[in-house]
């Protein structure tokens, strides 16, 4: 691929969005195609490429791309990539999902994988992978009863992993410390670093409650906070959560339509500090939607994914960009896609399927994203 490839797909992969107007989005299959039937996670290298992370042909397969997404390696030879799909109830399976990769400053990475296997059981592990500047394995080291969905880095050089267990390793991957995390009704979905060594959480309190819950750097919980905004909570959860300069938070997520009560909307809590509300943003029509993630952030403009209508019902994809006051400043519904990425060189990129062996990639410039 070429370097005017990011300025052809500014053309031609136009983001065609109207506040609150549901539409298509024009795509050229022939773009940023790479061969893969199925995308987990793509994650930024420090000379502003990429490495993505998904299957092809049932082997788990690594794309390392330079800043125009032109291949540079691909790995598919991993003793742990082989995938197996059980062929009915009680068959064996096997099946892993990279759900974070960090490159050190020698060029190395450290990948984090969430495996899942069995028969009529179903078993849970975490694979910890080192490899070289190619791709190639050096090191693998496996947690076992450990399902984890993210992963950090910390400030002594070693690695925090998330999911039903808070696990902190060293920078040799010695375990240091252990905490459940489903205890007293919280259901945590996300994780992030705060600015004073610790982590913040949020989830699902209770079922029916998003919650804000804060730990120290060894695990320890600090505060936690729930949010009720309205008489009768349902099935109310915080998706995922940034800290902000004044050290307070922004969590997305869902909340139920107080108006419909079979509806989801979507919810924004601006928290202080201490994990009370400052101002609680509420919205949406009568097709279920909520938000997901966090695509970018300034001081004052945030721009999210989220997602309108069940996964038994027609999707689209939400994107919505608002203030630190909570104003909605330009919104759109559009055609399903499964990730939209914001890339060091500071312009979009939306992620979909061409067809079922192929991963597409879409360029945007930042003041086109919202395009009328």
């Amino acid at each position: 691929m070429k370097r005017v490839l990011l300025v052809s797909l500014a053309l031609f992969f136009l983001l065609a969005c109207k506040k609150e107007a549901t539409h298509e989005i024009i795509t050229d299959p022939t773009g940023m195609a790479f061969s893969l039937n199925h995308l987990d996670n793509v994650f930024f290298t420090n000379d502003n490429g990429s490495l993505i992370g998904g299957v092809y042909h049932h082997k788990y397969t690594l794309i390392k791309t330079n800043s125009n997404f032109d291949i540079e390696w691909v790995k598919n030879n991993y003793d742990w990539g082989t995938l197996i799909s059980g062929s009915g109830w009680g068959s064996s399976f096997y099946s892993i999902q990279i759900v974070k990769a960090f490159q050190r400053t020698d060029g190395t990475y450290v990948c984090i994988g969430s495996i899942m296997s069995g028969g009529d059981v179903v078993f849970y592990s975490t694979l910890v992978i080192e490899l070289n500047k190619k791709g190639e394995q050096l090191h693998k080291y496996e947690f076992k009863d450990l399902s984890v969905s993210n992963a950090l880095q910390t400030s002594d050089g070693g690695y925090v992993l998330f999911g039903n267990k808070l696990v902190k390793l060293d920078a040799k991957f010695n375990q240091q410390w252990t905490k459940n995390m489903m205890v007293d009704k919280y259901y945590p979905s996300q994780i992030i670093s705060t600015v004073d060594g610790g982590f913040a959480l949020t989830g699902s309190y209770n079922s029916d409650q998003a919650f804000l819950k804060k730990l120290d750097s060894n695990g320890n919980e600090v505060s936690n906070s729930t949010y009720k905004h309205n008489a009768s909570p349902f099935n109310e959860n915080g998706s995922d959560l940034i800290q902000l300069q004044d050290k307070g938070f922004l969590i997305i997520g869902r909340t139920r339509n107080i108006n419909q009560l079979n509806d989801m909307d979507c919810q924004i809590i601006r928290t202080d500090i201490k994990g009370d509300t400052i101002w609680t943003k509420k919205f949406g029509n009568s097709s279920n939607e909520w938000l997901d993630r966090f695509i970018s952030y300034s001081q004052n403009e945030f721009v999210v994914q989220g997602t309108s209508g069940y996964p038994n019902e027609v999707q689209k994809s939400l994107l919505v960009k608002f203030d630190l006051d909570g104003k909605i400043l330009d919104s759109c519904r559009v055609e399903k896609f499964p990730m939209m990425l914001y890339s060091p060189q500071k312009y979009y990129v939306r992620v979909f399927s061409s067809d079922t062996a192929h991963i597409n990639f879409a360029a945007i410039n930042s003041d086109r994203l919202f395009a009328k």
